[in-house]
């Protein structure tokens, strides 16, 4: 009677605690995906067998013993059989439990591994390596400078990519991190630890800091510059492996352009201290005439009739000469020099062209001239060639010596130049 008792009170206890089991594992089971969703169907199955078996083996205890023959029998044959039922559903729970507790575990395993990439995503941590078939892409987009992977420095700080410029004695530190790890949760912005870290990490190298968040194919790349207190200047790339290296050539350019500049400087400051003119053209002794039989005409034109005239070059030439005439030396009255080539052996080699409208005498004329403020930024060494064979002299005769011989002669030869000029208008026209 006891032992009766004690099997009823276990398989109350047993089918309770087996169907509520089955009911969370079935609810389970329509909100998870993949794996969860399959140890849930799986622990939903065995908890069904075990409630079976705990039901049954509680049938006994729950009916009175009935009278008839028949009735009785399989009364007492349940009753007999009770707790081999309760075994059975204790085994069914306990397969149910040796499927639930290695799932309990990976889920508790990937939350921790959650939890540590969220952390790392708020420091702003970096891509652990880039593959070499990326680093092969990055290195066939820049083939004229040198790049090297993964480079870690004594400190700990991990560049992605090291790109250095030889000509121009830059190096880039490309800092590659995942795109959640550039940007705080929520679209609250970019991620000021990332930047910190990147500004370090080109410290560390001695090189500009550049983020780069590799997208997908469907995403919108971009480029922006990073808000920071840094005087390394970061910039941040989104995109491809080739809008990384648009960037790079960008910054590269740049600094061509500044290097170039400074050169320029340098070069005037150098030539202000024996010629007070500030810049001294390239001669030659070719002709107008030959000049244009030597080489293509458009492109001779372009830089011999055209270039002359161009806003842009005029207001160079005129800072770089300051002002002073080629031939005597004296100052022009601003606004009133002219614009003369002196080696009329070189064409213009750049073909991008620009509309521009022109203020000559009380006439405005809209003309095609070569795009000079373009090549002064994409091509500065173009551009640097074609400077150095111009320069500012009076219009006319120079107002120093009117009856000098070879005052007389550049008086002639500025005629031909105007004549030359018409004549090019002409054919334009």
């Amino acid at each position: 009677m006891i032992g009766s008792m004690v099997v009823t009170g276990i398989s109350i206890v047993a089918v309770v605690l087996a169907l509520l089991i089955w009911a969370v594992a079935a609810s389970y089971e329509r909100q998870a995906e993949g794996f969860s969703a399959a140890v849930a169907r799986d622990v939903k199955y065995w908890q069904r067998g075990a409630a079976i078996f705990f039901i049954i083996s509680l049938l006994p205890g729950l009916v009175s013993r009935p009278s008839p023959d028949l009735p009785r029998a399989v009364y007492e044959t349940l009753s007999a059989l009770a707790p081999v039922f309760l075994f059975l559903g204790l085994l069914c729970f306990a397969a149910a439990l040796s499927k639930l507790i290695p799932a309990w575990r990976r889920h508790r395993e990937l939350r921790e591994q959650e939890q540590r990439r969220r952390q790392i995503a708020a420091r702003g941590g970096p891509y652990p390596e880039l593959s070499a078939a990326l680093a092969e892409s990055i290195q066939q987009c820049l083939p004229e400078l040198e790049v090297t992977t993964d480079q870690r420095s004594a400190e700990g700080h991990h560049a992605s990519l090291l790109i250095d410029s030889s000509m121009e004695s830059q190096r880039y530190v490309i800092y590659a991190l995942p795109r959640e790890h550039l940007h705080l949760e929520g679209g609250r912005g970019v991620n000021p630890n990332a930047v910190q870290r990147a500004c370090e990490t080109a410290a560390a190298f001695a090189g500009r800091p550049i983020l780069w968040a590799p997208l997908p194919g469907h995403g919108t790349p971009q480029g922006y510059a990073a808000d920071s207190g840094s005087e390394l200047r970061p910039y941040i790339v989104e995109g491809k492996d080739i809008h990384l290296a648009e960037a790079v050539k960008k910054f590269d350019l740049a600094a061509r352009s500044e290097r170039r500049r400074r050169e320029a400087r340098e070069a005037a400051r150098a030539a202000s201290e024996g010629d007070p003119r500030h810049h001294v053209p390239v001669r030659s002794e070719t002709t107008a005439e030959r000049g244009r039989r030597q080489h293509d005409r458009e492109s001779w034109e372009r830089f011999n009739l055209l270039a002359p005239r161009h806003p842009h070059i005029v207001e160079e030439v005129q800072r770089r000469t300051r002002e002073l005439c080629d031939r005597c030396l004296t100052p022009i009255p601003e606004g009133n020099g002219e614009v003369v080539v002196t080696d009329h052996d070189h064409i213009c080699k750049n073909d991008a062209s620009v509309r521009i409208a022109l203020n000559e005498g009380n006439e405005t004329l809209t003309q095609h001239m070569p795009d000079c403020g373009q090549c002064h930024y994409e091509t500065p060494e173009l551009y640097e060639e074609c400077l150095s064979r111009l320069t500012l002299v009076h219009p006319g005769r120079c107002p120093a010596s009117p009856d000098d011989p070879e005052e007389v002669e550049r008086q002639e030869q500025f005629e031909q130049r105007a004549r030359m000029e018409a004549l090019g208008r002409s054919f334009r026209e």
